[in-house]
């Protein structure tokens, strides 16, 4: 089996990275009232305020909060973005870089839409469960869990990207707190594949799990909120075709 096409994936995980990166910084300001710490924001990748003004930014995020606050459609257009470039980094991973830039419409077709699952069957271990307990709901979008998982793939995603970038040679600063035998070896198809999972996994649980009180314990509600949701079964699809100027 050949080489995956480390440039094309590298790009849209990198937009994908950066669309999570945001929704968490402003699912963080919506509960907490204010930005993360910078040791958190770092974890994630590139930050997204100049921290020796971090005054002025926090004033702008209030302001934006204030005339648009997050809400079930703010959340659902951030993670279609999310998902439209996760998607296009996963299956043109073994199309030639050349073909993924001067692509088709067929391709964008094809591209954007969710992987098959059974590509992703059996990576997870049986006794899976999360035992973390959130407050109760105060809002419409139960915040926690939502920010809890965004969080998650924020910090998988910039992991990720440290691992196709050594894969491309480039000289990438190597995230904090990253465990020292991560990048040791150079990262195989399988080990590609799941983190894949892991970033689909807990971005799907995001969304299912915004109008939950508490982290759901045991298996099957796992499971349940690890499917991809229905709603996005082609909405990185349509996003395309409505950038097209193609009609729905």
């Amino acid at each position: 089996m050949g080489a995956l096409s480390w440039k094309p994936i590298l790009s849209n995980l990198a937009e994908a990275r950066g669309e999570v990166v945001k929704l968490y910084w402003r699912l963080h300001w919506k509960e907490f009232g204010g930005l993360p710490e910078m040791s958190e924001a770092e974890k994630m990748g590139p930050v997204l305020v100049d921290w020796r003004n971090k005054d002025k930014d926090e004033a702008w995020f209030a302001k934006m909060e204030t005339k648009n606050p997050i809400d079930e459609v703010s959340l659902f257009i951030s993670m279609e973005h999310a998902y439209h470039h996760l998607n296009w980094a996963w299956n043109c991973r073994r199309t030639p870089e050349d073909r993924v830039w001067h692509f088709r419409d067929s391709d964008a077709d094809r591209w954007t839409r969710f992987p098959d699952t059974t590509e992703f069957a059996d990576l997870w271990p049986s006794n899976r469960a999360i035992k973390e307990h959130c407050d109760k709901l105060r809002r419409k979008i139960s915040l926690c869990p939502v920010r809890i998982h965004v969080q998650m793939v924020a910090v998988k995603l910039n992991t990720l990207c440290y691992l196709v970038a050594k894969e491309l040679g480039e000289d990438v600063v190597r995230p904090k707190n990253l465990n020292p035998e991560i990048g040791i070896m150079p990262l195989a198809e399988k080990e590609f594949t799941r983190r894949m999972h892991r970033i689909y996994s807990e971005l799907n649980m995001a969304w299912n799990s915004r109008k939950d009180k508490t982290f759901v314990v045991g298996k099957c509600a796992i499971s349940r909120r690890e499917r991809f949701p229905s709603v996005f079964a082609t909405g990185s699809y349509n996003m395309w075709r409505q950038k097209r100027g193609k009609v729905l």
